[in-house]
């Protein structure tokens, strides 16, 4: 025998216990193989984490899901209703600033979402994920207890808290356990769950929001996310009792060391995220368009963003978010596709319940089943979409592109109202439009994560979720922006000017069943106002949606199926699976 090939008996015969260099670590940081979780070094044997795992955990997970997802659900049902419910809650006569009570607790979401990923590797899975559900079930009691206007904005943004930190945790203990070619299906499934939950909260929240009072809505949501906390500490004390789970990615502790807090970053995302949402609150509200406080905050928008990617990118000496696969032209097309497909969705999500409210006033309408419809296509958007990606047997940058067009086309029949949401004939519609937006939510987060080496998955993942969440808060307050402002113009247009019509102006700002007690000409005009003026306001999402067709056409994704095997795991010598995806479910 060969001096080689003893050489290669004698490592093939040496115990499979080899301790790593941490020069050796840092090499293997750009293998798109590694888990998301870089582990200390440590017997291979035991790195895998197997499917069982999922069902430990999946329940705990579930629980979180669900619950964020009927908050979700209820709210954009009945936002307008719970801000002029007369007359048991009066200090919430706020009609005009009703998407705040959505705004306040996405705002806290985008701002703490990179916070989640920041310090997982200080302090771990475990113990994030009871922060993420204590901050959500605390902000939840704090919602129960709220009597006035700005108490539930405080509380929401308690809230906001843990609702981020359980979106992101979820999808990385996912995508740590089943692998990257399983992930557009399982992400597929959690979809299904929220839809599911969404699609029975909004009728359930709107009767109980009716027969009981809004507060008891958050009393139901704190009982269930208790008994979600009650769930994950039950899993993670089933999981600790295996073995073979040890040096799992949800039961490593983290170094235990807090790191340097970077103020600068959180400060500049907190003004970033905040500043163009209160400029838009402000703009013919408090100040008029032209007042130079305004267009201060306007253009100061824009600035802040692009200062904050500078500075983590620059000057950070511990950024919060890692910038470097910012700078693809390749992600940063699929990122500026997320922002416009998230703004397109929640802009017509959020006007839909109001504009309904408006066409139908005092008459029994569609209102409650409307969203629902919306919510029972997106999940079989998401699987259709899921099953596409992973069998490759299409392109997906040619599922984009079409879907896209798809989604100009739906814009365009809100914007000539074909499509009027508020009657049951035309539920189907609703269901399409649903179904072309979950289509997008699978092809968007392969797009993504297939941007970028598996390295910065946690750190994309947070910048994917920023986005998502800072577009959608952008929509919403540009459709509440453009509403007011139009309403107010043709209000002052039809009934002159005088004091009384800024009276009634005023009361239908605070409250739209003010508008009952007009006479008839006044509470049609108004009514009409209200109503052209959210017609109006669906240009923004056709203009997005024809961006969107632009972007998508200009994408020059992966061939189908190219990466997907290099991410696969592959068998050693000892026919041991790589750890990025070992245990993923066939």
């Amino acid at each position: 025998m060969s001096a080689a090939q003893q050489d290669g008996s004698a490592q093939r015969r040496e115990p499979a216990v080899l301790v790593e260099t941490d020069e050796a670590l840092v090499e293997r940081g750009s293998n798109e193989r590694e888990p998301l979780i870089r582990r200390s070094s440590r017997p291979k044997v035991n790195q895998s984490n197997p499917p069982g795992l999922l069902v430990l955990i999946g329940p705990a997970l579930l629980a979180g899901i669900i619950v964020k997802a009927f908050d979700i659900a209820f709210l954009s049902t009945s936002y307008s209703r719970i801000a002029n419910i007369p007359p048991i809650a009066s200090e919430l006569k706020h009609f005009k600033d009703a998407s705040w009570i959505q705004l306040t607790a996405s705002i806290c979401s985008a701002i703490f979402v990179p916070s989640y990923s920041y310090l997982l590797t200080s302090f771990g899975m475990r113990r994030m994920m009871f922060v993420a559900y204590g901050a959500f079930a605390f902000g939840t009691a704090l919602c129960a207890m709220s009597t006035t206007f700005v108490q539930l904005l405080c509380s929401r943004f308690v809230l906001g808290l843990g609702s981020s930190g359980i979106t992101l945790l979820s999808m990385i203990i996912i995508n740590d356990i089943v692998g990257f070619k399983q992930l557009a299906i399982w992400e597929s499934f959690v979809t299904c769950v929220e839809m599911a939950t969404s699609m029975t909260a909004g009728p359930l929240g709107a009767w109980m929001n009716r027969r009981f009072t809004w507060h008891s809505v958050f009393y139901l949501e704190l009982a269930l996310i208790l008994l979600g906390l009650c769930i994950l500490c039950a899993s993670f004390a089933k999981i600790s009792s295996y073995p073979e789970y040890s040096d799992s990615i949800l039961l490593k502790e983290g170094n235990s060391k807090l790191p340097r807090i970077d103020i600068e970053g959180w400060l500049l995302l907190l003004l970033a995220v905040t500043v163009p949402l209160i400029a838009l609150t402000l703009a013919d509200n408090f100040f008029d368009w032209t007042h130079p406080t305004e267009m201060c905050l306007l253009v100061a928008g824009p600035i802040l963003i692009c200062v904050f990617v500078l500075f983590e990118t620059r000057a950070a000496t511990n950024p919060i978010m890692n910038m470097a696969p910012i700078f693809k032209p390749q992600y940063l097309r699929v990122l500026f596709q997320v922002f416009g497909v998230i703004l397109i969705l929640n802009s017509i999500v959020f006007i839909i319940p109001p504009y309904i409210q408006v066409r139908a006033f005092k008459v029994d309408s569609f209102e409650d089943w409307a969203l629902t419809c919306v919510f029972l296509g997106f999940p079989a958007g998401a699987v259709f979409g899921g099953y596409l990606v992973k069998t490759g047997h299409i392109p997906v940058q040619r599922i984009m592109l079409t879907n896209a067009v798809l989604l100009q086309f739906f814009c365009l029949l809100f914007f000539t109202r074909i499509i009027k949401p508020e009657s049951e004939k035309h539920a189907p519609f609703l269901v399409a439009f649903g179904i072309c937006t979950g289509i997008w939510q699978s092809c968007l987060l392969f797009a993504t994560l297939s941007s970028t080496g598996k390295q910065w998955w946690p750190q994309t993942l947070a910048l994917y979720y920023l986005v998502e969440t800072f577009g959608g808060d952008l929509g919403m307050a540009l459709m509440a922006t453009i509403t007011r402002a139009v309403a107010k113009a043709v209000i002052r247009s039809s009934l002159g000017e005088s004091e009384a019509t800024e009276k009634i102006i005023i009361d239908a700002m605070k409250d739209l069943e003010t508008v009952g007690r007009l006479d008839e000409r006044s509470a049609k005009v108004v009514l009409a106002s209200f109503e052209n003026a959210m017609h109006s306001s669906f240009f923004l999402p056709c203009g997005m949606a024809f961006g969107v067709i632009l972007l998508a056409g200009g994408m020059n994704i992966w061939p189908p199926m190219s990466n997907y095997e290099e991410l696969q795991p592959e068998e050693s010598e000892c026919g041991h699976e790589s750890d990025a995806t070992a245990g993923s479910i066939p």
